[in-house]
């Protein structure tokens, strides 16, 4: 088994929705959701084997939005549901499955 699993993987962007591509938001998404997706299913039989954890890197953009960062409160907010369902599915297996929420690096 494997007793956790860290999805950290992330990139952002800026720009208003108007200016912005849906290609952009595409590329967002599929690292930032589709990639904590597809790696957490691949490793997910042997987390449970081990009745371990599976930790998720979201954001506090994942629970609030903020101008110009639509791409990425996006793909956060989708990795914060995505945790959410995932914990109420392990459960019963013994899994817990944690979500961070750093706050903003960039503006520091």
């Amino acid at each position: 088994g494997l007793w956790g699993l860290v999805n950290n993987a992330g990139v952002s962007t800026f720009g208003e929705v108007e200016f912005t591509s849906l290609d952009k938001y595409k590329e967002v998404a599929e690292i930032n959701l589709w990639g904590t997706v597809r790696v957490t299913k691949a490793f997910l039989p042997l987390v449970r084997r081990a009745k371990g954890r599976v930790v998720n890197i979201a954001s506090m953009l994942g629970r609030m939005a903020s101008p110009s960062r639509s791409c990425y409160c996006i793909s956060k907010f989708g990795v914060e549901a995505f945790s959410d369902c995932l914990r109420q599915e392990m459960y019963r297996w013994g899994v817990r499955v944690i979500l961070i929420e750093p706050s903003n690096f960039v503006a520091a």
